[in-house]
């Protein structure tokens, strides 16, 4: 996720094929607007 987070201008996270959250990747890795991302990107989940 690092390499994703440092190359990419927009990240996209889908869960279980459905399209969960996309935007800028500074803000999907900064201030995500759903718990799921945040529960990935932080670890909790995955």
């Amino acid at each position: 996720m690092q390499q994703a987070a440092r190359v990419s201008q927009h990240t996209a996270y889908f869960h279980m094929g459905k399209l969960v959250e996309m935007g800028k990747t500074e803000d999907i890795f900064t201030r995500p607007s759903h718990k799921l991302t945040e529960n990935y990107i932080t670890g909790r989940f995955g």
